[in-house]
């Protein structure tokens, strides 16, 4: 599996992002931790779009919804696939777009020829334990490319279905529920906490108090609490960095360093340089995890 985005920073953030949600399901119980980087080690990342389609069969893009900036990838990817002369029938082009159409996103493609290669794929959230994958065709979809995408799907043991045209499918609270309980029959490993230790009293001061130059500001929110203890490591055996009281128990994404309380980071976040307090990276958003010690 090879990951693409358009600069490094952004491949490198949704590498770590990719690591950090990972963990996250670890907490709930829904993955082992050797799983992490087994997972993680069937990844490999691209610099380049040219060289990216070189080493793919089938793409699918995750770009943000808006329809231009769609368009333009496709564009971009079938000019390249043509001046490689790659056949139409040897790449599926894939989209996971749920609320644009799709065929409005390929009738724009210049070269006429790749438009039969391109379809839409939609993995159902959470996509690490959810098997079902919506696929979309159209008009220009051919019918050797909606069945090369279900069987390579079927392969990779997913349950593939077509959109019918009127409702989008959507997982019930009780469908991901019975996927939840699924799940963790498979991941029978206890998570476990380490024994309590004594904290060290509050430093005076505040996450303001700070030196945190030296590194851009960027935007982030909070997700939801996650539920369970991460894998130890050396950063979070220690209370909160900044008011030296509170355990450690903000997950930072993109870095993935676990170094202050939710209290702080929540500070920092919105405070005037939203950083990491250990690797200066810019903060995107905060996972809630159980505290644990050493």
């Amino acid at each position: 599996m090879t990951l693409y985005d358009h600069t490094e920073y952004t491949r490198n953030r949704a590498f770590q992002t990719l690591r950090a949600s990972l963990w996250d399901h670890v907490a709930n119980g829904y993955l082992l931790k050797q799983d992490v980087e087994e997972l993680m080690g069937r990844i490999g990342v691209s610099q380049t779009l040219e060289e990216t389609l070189e080493r793919s069969e089938l793409v699918i893009e995750s770009v943000f919804e808006d329809a231009a900036l769609k368009r333009d990838l496709f564009n971009q990817m079938c000019d390249v696939l043509k001046a490689r002369g790659v056949p139409p029938d040897q790449i599926t082009l894939c989209s996971n777009t749920m609320a644009l159409p799709v065929q409005a996103l390929i009738e724009d493609i210049q070269q006429k020829e790749y438009r039969g290669s391109c379809i839409g794929m939609r993995f159902l959230h959470p996509v690490w334990f959810i098997d079902e994958v919506e696929l979309t065709d159209c008009d220009y979809t051919r019918r050797n490319t909606a069945s090369a995408a279900e069987n390579v799907l079927k392969q990779l043991s997913f349950q593939p279905f077509f959109y019918d045209g009127c409702y989008r499918r959507k997982l019930t609270l009780q469908e991901i529920s019975t996927y939840q309980s699924r799940q963790r029959l498979r991941c029978p490993e206890p998570i476990t906490s380490q024994p309590r230790r004594a904290l060290r009293k509050k430093f005076v001061g505040s996450p303001s108090s700070l030196d945190i130059r030296g590194a851009p500001s960027g935007d982030g929110e909070a997700s939801g609490d996650v539920a369970g203890a991460l894998p130890l490591a050396p950063e979070d055996t220690e209370p909160c960095a900044v008011c030296l009281e509170e355990p450690r128990s903000a997950l930072l994404v993109p870095c993935g360093h676990m170094a202050m309380c939710v209290d702080c980071a929540e500070k920092v976040l919105h405070g005037s340089r939203p950083i990491c307090v250990v690797c200066r990276q810019p903060i995107e958003k905060i996972l809630k995890c159980a505290p644990h010690f050493g």
